[in-house]
């Protein structure tokens, strides 16, 4: 009973210690993301004022061309950026919806621990060391009750089998 009570406990306070780290982990992750979203929506921003300037540009009729030769205008590769990161912004949002659940996932599970540990207060542990010290004095007990018996079938001639 002690043993199968003392492993519980270590195995509470290991799943309580990783999920704490797990949550840490998460957190510092939550936060990247959303350092990266605030960074990509002040590029959309930059973006489109760039956008705007492209926009009195083009009406001035300016085109460039592409790597590949093609002629387009500032508008058409506004457009393109535009759409890159909105894209990005899409998956960055997703990522921290995702965080965040798992997030308060594991926030939930380790309250739930918290609070079931919470119900082995100080006098629950005294006891267990109570009981592991009475384990311990039945052993000594019991290794001179087995000496006594080995004495005694020695000084009889019988056969003496000790328990596994």
């Amino acid at each position: 009973m002690y043993n199968d009570l003392q492993k519980r406990y270590v195995k509470e306070i290991k799943t309580n210690q990783e999920q704490s780290e797990a949550i840490k982990n998460l957190t510092i992750k939550l936060h990247e993301l959303e350092h990266n979203l605030r960074e990509q929506r002040q590029r959309i921003e930059q973006l489109e004022c760039k956008k705007v300037s492209w926009k009195t540009s083009a009406v001035s009729g300016k085109r460039s061309r592409t790597p590949e030769g093609e002629v387009t205008s500032r508008r058409d590769m506004s457009k393109k950026e535009e759409s890159c990161c909105s894209k990005c912004l899409e998956l960055l949002l997703k990522e921290i919806k995702k965080l965040k659940k798992e997030n308060e996932k594991l926030s939930a599970e380790r309250r739930a621990l918290k609070n079931e540990l919470a119900g082995l207060d100080k006098d629950f542990f005294e006891e267990i060391e109570d009981l592991k010290h009475a384990v311990q004095e039945s052993v000594k007990l019991n290794n001179q009750y087995e000496k006594c018996l080995k004495q005694i079938s020695v000084l009889y001639g019988l056969p003496f089998t000790a328990h596994l």
